[in-house]
C-alpha cells in the first residue's frame, strides 16, 4: 500500500514534466509528436519505453507494438525511424529469443525502409547488446547501435563499427558504472565523447551525435567544418522537449537534427530513472527545462 501512495506521489509531481519529457501514452501520440517536429526539418527516433522484461510474452507484445508502430510511420508519413532495448525484446530471458525478436522488428523496418538504433544500456548488457547488433547486422544494413561515451571500453568499439561501416550514435551515459568500467569524473567522459566524436566525424558511417552539451555541439560543427565534412552526413541528436530553441537552430543552420520521442505507459520509471541515474541528470533537466 505505501509503495503504491509513493508512485502515484512521483506521479503527480513528475506529471508536468512527463508532459514534455516523454510524448505520450500511445503510438499515435508520438506520431503527433513526430509531426510536430517535423515541421522545423526536425527528425525523430521513436522509442516505445520499456525495458527488462522477464516474461517471453511480454516481450512479444513489445515486439507486436513496435511493428504496428513501423506500419504507422510508414502511412503517416512521418520523418521517424525506431530506437529500442535489447532487455525489452527479452536479453534477461535469453540472447537468441532477444536476437530473434529484435530481428523481426529490423526485417519490418527494412521492408517498409525504414531505420531502426540499438539503444545501450547498463554495462552487464553491453557486450551481449554489441554481439546480438553485430549478428544482425550481417544480415540487415538497415540498423544502428549507440556507444556511451562514459564506458573506457567505447574507443575500442568505435574501431569496429567504423570498420563494420555501422551507424553508431554517440551518447555520454546515463547509467552509473563502477570506476573499472566507466570514466568517474564528467571531464573525463566529456574528453572520451570529443575524441570519439571527431574520429566518428571523420571516418564514421553517418553518425549521431547525440548530445546537449553546446560546447561539444560548437566543437563539431567547427571541426565537421574545418575538415571538410559535409552537414549531410551526420546529425545531432537531442531529448524530446530538452533545448528546443537550439534543435530548431541547428536545423535552421541547415544540419541534420533528430529528437529522442519516447512514448508509453512506462513513462515514470523511465522519468525517474533518467533524474536519479546521475546527479548531474537531475541538475540537467531542471536547468533547461524551461529554455
Amino acid at each position: 500500500m505505501h509503495e503504491e501512495a509513493t508512485v502515484s506521489g512521483a506521479s503527480v509531481l513528475l506529471a508536468p514534466l512527463a508532459k514534455r519529457y516523454i510524448a505520450g501514452t500511445d503510438r499515435t501520440a508520438a506520431i503527433s509528436a513526430a509531426k510536430l517536429l517535423n515541421e522545423f526539418k526536425i527528425s525523430t527516433a521513436i522509442d516505445n519505453l520499456g525495458e527488462n522484461v522477464k516474461d517471453a510474452a511480454e516481450a512479444e507484445t513489445s515486439v507486436s507494438e513496435y511493428l504496428e508502430l513501423l506500419s504507422l510511420i510508414k502511412t503517416s508519413g512521418v520523418d521517424a525511424n525506431i530506437s529500442l532495448k535489447l532487455t525489452h525484446m527479452g536479453l534477461d530471458i535469453s540472447e537468441e529469443l532477444a536476437r530473434k525478436n529484435a530481428g523481426r522488428i529490423i526485417e519490418k523496418a527494412r521492408e517498409l525502409g525504414n531505420f531502426v538504433r540499438f539503444d545501450m544500456e547498463g554495462s552487464a548488457y553491453t557486450q551481449k547488446t554489441i554481439d546480438a547488433y553485430l549478428i544482425l547486422r550481417g544480415i540487415y544494413e538497415n540498423a544502428g547501435i549507440a556507444v556511451q561515451s562514459a564506458l573506457k571500453r567505447s574507443a575500442r568499439d568505435i574501431d569496429r563499427f567504423i570498420h563494420e561501416k555501422a551507424s553508431v550514435r554517440l551518447v555520454k551515459g546515463a547509467y552509473k558504472e563502477g570506476a573499472d568500467v566507466a570514466f568517474q569524473d564528467k571531464k573525463d567522459v566529456d574528453i572520451s565523447y570529443e575524441a570519439l566524436m571527431k574520429q566518428l566525424l571523420l571516418k564514421g558511417h553517418m553518425p549521431a551525435i547525440a548530445t546537449h552539451d553546446e560546447r561539444l555541439i560548437n566543437i563539431a560543427k567547427e571541426f565537421a567544418e574545418s575538415a571538410g565534412v559535409d552537414k549531410g552526413s551526420f546529425e545531432f541528436e537531442m531529448l524530446l522537449g530538452i533545448k528546443r530553441n537550439l534543435q530548431k537552430q541547428l536545423a535552421e543552420e541547415g544540419y541534420r537534427v533528430r529528437v529522442y520521442c519516447p512514448y508509453g505507459v512506462n513513462w515514470l520509471p523511465y522519468t525517474l530513472r533518467r533524474l536519479t541515474e546521475r546527479k548531474e541528470n537531475f541538475y540537467f533537466v531542471l536547468k533547461n527545462i524551461f529554455d
